[in-house]
């Protein structure tokens, strides 16, 4: 065993299965939510760097390169020189040390014995001296043999009586004589360059590095804190863990408090409505920019993006699934504001049935989007992409519509319809389905706008996906599409044409066949996650629909084939489709865990995994140009944020400096699906 078996206790908020009739469902309790507040010189900090952080007097006290200060209702003081505390690093007798040494950290046991890491190596105290300490050559237990010769940086003792000490690679916890137990990269610890170490009074262990904070939890797992998004600076000098179990971590760019909050997912659901409100641009709802890096409370600028039918799209299924799982009318409201936002981009074009990708008005203040330059070369000739509404000459429609954004259309409309909508919106919803079905219909399975030129992705007829080698790789994806509409059309329509193209597709071009193959099995490097996030929203459409058993057995094996490639990402929108469709175990637990590890706050701060020792790396070089990724999605909280169409083995990414935020509809989708479905249930 490498670490205390106190730390191996099961958590109090591990993840029970149902004692219910579905063996998918989960139930979700309260769990603890990673928190962080990071203060710097804004914040009252008289210095940038903080080199040591203690309790004193029942306070919080850094040292910084500019003084102390002292940590009080939630801000920080500085203290005047005559009345800066006494740090506890040195011990009172410090002349029995060697002369000259620099002490870097000290630890005292419960039997008084007194270790301390200098630049001149370990000492401890025996009576009224220093004796120095001398590691054993290597810890022979371990095949093959685990040297410790790695210099020691600082130690710590627990509660047990045991030593820790920090190494430029990895823990020892030893009883200072014959017995070291190593804690490294082969049990998980996420970084080696360990600079300081803390206990909580649950169990934790709090090991500061030179890039982040490792923690072990009481329940068996290691945690990672590193970058903006949990650190002023990733360099941590030192590290104290106060009574509430929270830790305060010294850095060379300011102090993080990190802490969990306990909380439900419905809790956090409401949350994330909150930063998602501000994010609603008269229904149109996707990412922006914050007036102010890092600080939401200054505002928000929209974009009109190149995708807000797509991820409107996807605010709109998380608040038909939450009206349906909750009835609550504010989730109608939501539903209703931005399905109508979405309508209008059908309406504004002027084109029957080709919808925009985004639409702005020109009086409209804090958006960016529009771009009179922005162009898309289709078929030999090169168009302009924004163009002036006919309707409305004060609009700006963002045209050249893909793939994406008529999913993500089908997809709300399916939900809309089939969940929320009366009487008179269902007749609205069916107009608009079969006016973009009629268009791609009279284009010979192509969409057309205003250029009379199909789009550069709208594109489902069989002489390109079955006989043009260019769009063999969309072959699944876009066969799969076209029957998801089709199925809707007529569904919504009773019009028997939707039918009968439906059945020509599959009978005389083998549309469900090549279904069969929707996901493109490429190398590592060349995965294309947007189109599996595309794919699982025609699935859910598709397979809702579809009884003839004939077929359903075949889109059955295409959605089980593709989950195959996806359910290593964790997604709980990629599981929980599949579970709702086929019924089948789902990776619903691991999917919880996705839904409860992503961070409290929205802003894209930049991550950075490529240094951590607990992952496996996978590298190429194409073109002169290097690519490298993880084996292994980590844990959503510790890597970039992203929706469902993004790359979750990503080493890096985020804005530099805090300045996007994302919405909430990414996550609120899955957990009101999984809800709705009776594959997550909160207890």
């Amino acid at each position: 065993m490498r670490v205390p078996s106190l730390l191996l206790t099961i958590s109090l908020f591990s993840i029970l299965q149902s004692a219910g009739a579905n063996n998918n469902t989960i139930l979700a309790g309260a769990y603890p939510q990673r928190m962080s507040d990071r203060y710097t010189e804004k914040d009252g900090l008289p210095g940038k760097k903080i080199s040591n952080i203690q309790i004193i007097k029942g306070q919080i006290t850094a040292q910084t390169d500019g003084g102390q200060a002292v940590f009080s209702d939630g801000s920080w003081r500085s203290l005047e020189s005559n009345r800066q505390a006494q740090f506890t690093t040195v011990p009172a007798d410090i002349a029995k040390l060697p002369a000259g040494v620099k002490i870097m950290s000290t630890a005292q046991l419960k039997n008084g014995i007194l270790w301390i890491v200098t630049d001149r190596g370990v000492f401890h105290s025996l009576g009224d001296q220093y004796i120095p300490f001398s590691k054993p050559k290597a810890y022979l237990t371990r095949q093959p043999p685990v040297n410790i010769d790695a210099p020691i940086t600082c130690v710590a003792a627990d509660g047990t009586g045991n030593i820790w000490f920090g190494t430029t690679a990895g823990l020892y916890a030893t009883n200072g004589a014959d017995f070291w137990n190593p804690v490294d990269r082969a049990s998980g610890l996420p970084y080696e360059n360990i600079t300081c170490i803390a206990f909580g009074n649950s169990g934790d262990i709090w090991a500061g590095t030179s890039e982040g904070v490792c923690r072990y939890t009481k329940d068996g797992k290691w945690q990672y804190y590193s970058g903006p998004r949990w650190l002023p600076n990733n360099h941590v000098n030192a590290i104290i863990v106060d009574e509430k179990g929270s830790a305060w971590a010294a850095t060379d760019g300011g102090v993080a408090h990190l802490f969990d909050v306990s909380v439900t997912l419905d809790k956090k659901a409401e949350h994330y409505e909150q930063i998602t409100a501000r994010h609603n641009r008269g229904g149109y709802v996707t990412g922006g920019s914050l007036k102010k890096p890092g600080d939401v409370t200054g505002g928000v600028v929209h974009e009109a993006s190149d995708n807000d039918g797509l991820w409107t799209a996807c605010y709109v299924g998380a608040e038909c699934f939450r009206y349906a799982t909750t009835k609550d009318p504010a989730a109608k409201a939501l539903a209703k504001k931005s399905m109508w936002a979405m309508l209008d981009l059908l309406k504004y074009t002027g084109v029957p049935g080709f919808p925009a990708r985004s639409v702005q008005r020109k009086d409209e203040k804090d958006v960016q989007g529009y771009n009179s330059n922005e162009t898309v070369r289709v078929a030999g000739e090169s168009d302009k992409i924004w163009f002036t509404s006919p309707i409305d000459p004060n609009v700006w429609c963002k045209g050249d519509t893909s793939s994406d954004e008529t999913d993500g259309h089908y997809f709300a409309w399916y939900l809309y319809y089939t969940l929320v909508a009366d009487g008179d919106e269902r007749k609205s919803i069916a107009s608009a389905v079969t006016a973009l079905t009629d268009n791609i219909l009279s284009h010979d399975l192509t969409l057309v706008g205003p250029t009379g030129r199909h789009t550069l992705w709208g594109v489902w007829n069989p002489k390109f996906i079955n006989d043009d080698p260019q769009w063999w790789e969309e072959r699944g994806i876009n066969s799969l599409e076209i029957l998801a509409y089709l199925k809707l059309a007529e569904h919504v329509s009773g019009n028997p044409k939707y039918a009968q193209k439906y059945q020509e597709l599959i009978e005389k071009n083998y549309y469900l066949l090549n279904t069969v193959n929707q996901k493109v099995g490429y190398a590592w490097y060349g995965e294309n996650h947007s189109d599996d996030q595309m794919s699982y929203m025609v699935y859910y459409v598709l397979l809702s629909l579809e009884k003839d058993p004939d077929i359903r057995r075949v889109l059955i094996q295409s959605l089980d084939r593709s989950w195959r490639f996806a359910r290593e990402e964790d997604s709980p929108f990629f599981n929980f489709v599949y579970g709702a469709l086929t019924g089948q175990r789902c990776e619903a637990e691991k999917s919880l865990e996705t839904l409860q590890e992503w961070p409290w706050e929205l802003i894209s701060w930049r991550c950075d995994n490529s240094q951590r020792t607990d992952i496996a790396f996978r590298s190429i070089n194409i073109s002169n140009r290097p690519k490298s990724e993880s084996t292994t999605v980590v844990p959503a909280g510790e890597r970039h944020l992203e929706r469902w169409n993004g790359n979750p083995y990503e080493l890096e990414g985020g804005s530099i400096d805090g300045r996007e935020e994302e919405d909430g509809s990414a996550w609120l989708l899955p957990y009101w699906m999984g809800r709705y479905h009776g594959l997550l249930s909160e207890k």
